[in-house]
């Protein structure tokens, strides 16, 4: 099935996307995350258009 520009567009606009730290590719699933703590959780992304590697990590706000 291929989606149509503005369908991509819409979809994009939906959901938070992450881009390639190396090539700008879009990013939709990370290959695994990982609870830290109550308030961090690191997730390990890679990327199918390069192969490069990165980690990043969501903070969340103390309640």
């Amino acid at each position: 099935m291929e989606l149509r520009p503005r369908a991509t567009a819409r979809f994009l606009r939906s959901r938070p996307v992450i881009e390639c730290a190396q090539c700008g590719e879009h990013l939709f699933v990370p290959e695994w995350s990982e609870y830290v703590d109550e308030r961090r959780v690191r997730h390990l992304w890679e990327c199918e258009a390069c192969g490069y590697v990165f980690e990043t990590t969501v903070r969340y706000a103390a309640a």
